[in-house]
């Protein structure tokens, strides 16, 4: 069965179809996280574009970004640089807060300090090393 590739075993078939599952569901977990990290830039760019413009930004939405978008590209309104600005922000925080995080996790668990962990001796430890 090895010469002729069309033809598949069952414990292949299986495999493949295994293979082809995990793939689609780390595909959708990838979209998952793409499409949550983009809703929560939308609301923190809305959140910082109220907040610039003393308005209580609790009360942003989702829409209040995009909105003001809007307004600005039909010349109802001169934000650009708040705009660009809460953008900015709402991406950084929105993507860059999980990031951070996550490698914060990776880089501390389980790894040894380069240069050890520095403490002062203890009387006992001075007097069992025939220090003192």
């Amino acid at each position: 069965m090895g010469k002729n590739r069309l033809s598949l075993t069952y414990p292949e078939a299986a495999n493949a179809a295994g293979h082809h599952a995990r793939t689609a569901a780390i595909t959708v977990a990838a979209l998952a996280l793409l499409a949550g990290a983009l809703l929560a830039s939308l609301w923190l760019a809305s959140f910082f574009l109220y907040a610039s413009l003393r308005v209580n930004p609790l009360h942003a939405g989702l829409w209040g970004w995009p909105d003001a978008l809007l307004a600005w590209q039909d010349g109802q309104w001169n934000g650009g640089r708040r705009l660009a600005g809460a953008a900015l922000l709402g991406i950084l925080v929105a993507v860059g807060g999980p990031a951070m995080g996550l490698y914060s996790l990776v880089t501390s668990t389980g790894r040894r300090r380069l240069y050890g962990s520095a403490r002062f001796a203890s009387e006992a430890e001075i007097r069992a090393a025939g220090l003192l």
